[in-house]
């Protein structure tokens, strides 16, 4: 019988993979800042309208767009911690980089706990370098 088992992707910290991830959260900070200004420059056209029509609808809008606008912060707040997270990062660290799964093929008599255990992928600059718990 075959099942799923998650795997764990762990990347060996490089100065290149370093500068790559420190780049990637950079860009979703950018992404993040855009869509938090262009959220600000719509409301505020669509508030100038509500306004002269109906102040009640006015005031859940501009309510609603605070509250997404506080989630964006939010997003905006964790990526910065992660940004700090991955300038520290040490060279020749490891650094758990996500999840993917695999199929285990399980027989009678297998020790369940074993063959589903931890497994990894452990990566280098994007080459496989070990896998552990196969």
């Amino acid at each position: 019988m075959q099942i799923k088992r998650p795997v764990t992707v762990v990347a060996i910290v490089t100065e290149q993979f370093k500068q790559q991830l420190i780049q990637e959260v950079e860009e979703s900070i950018q992404q993040v800042d855009a869509g938090i200004e262009a959220l600000d420059s719509q409301a505020r056209r669509y508030l100038l309208q509500l306004q002269t029509a109906d102040m009640a609808q006015a005031g859940a809008f501009r309510r609603q767009v605070d509250a997404e606008k506080a989630k964006q912060e939010g997003v905006k707040a964790e990526l910065q911690a992660r940004l700090e997270e991955s300038q520290k990062l040490e060279v020749n660290s490891e650094f758990p980089r996500g999840t993917l799964e695999s199929f285990v093929e399980l027989t009678v008599g297998d020790n369940l706990i074993e063959r589903l255990g931890r497994a990894e992928i452990v990566v280098k600059d994007d080459v496989i370098i070990e896998i552990r718990g196969e």
